[in-house]
């Protein structure tokens, strides 16, 4: 097992129930391939550096994981094929870190 962070941008223009159920699908997607969600984050409507899709806001979700790190292209190909999520990175860690982050120190 792998661990990995994962910052996935959504649309700003979906509902909140909405948001809640592609953060859960996601949940869903990473157990069901024998992983884990060790962790998460919301950093909330954030301002993006620059627009896509025309938008300039965004719906920012932090997660750490913890999965094969051979699975992550199945996730790129579900998560590509939704309109909702505008981007999205894996970065493999050695150690996840200590949440909760600077940016959700930032929200507040």
């Amino acid at each position: 097992m792998n661990n990995f962070e994962t910052v996935i941008i959504l649309s700003p223009e979906i509902s909140s129930t909405k948001l809640s159920e592609e953060l859960d699908k996601f949940k869903n997607l990473i157990n069901s391939s024998s992983g884990k969600v060790v962790d998460q984050e919301n950093w909330g409507l954030r301002d993006l550096s620059y627009s896509i899709n025309k938008f300039n806001k965004a719906f920012y979700n932090f997660f750490q994981i913890e999965i094969d790190g051979k699975k992550i292209n199945n996730f790129k190909k579900e998560l590509n094929q939704n309109d909702n999520i505008l981007r999205y990175i894996f970065i493999k860690v050695e150690n996840h870190q200590t949440l909760p982050t600077k940016l959700a120190y930032e929200k507040k």
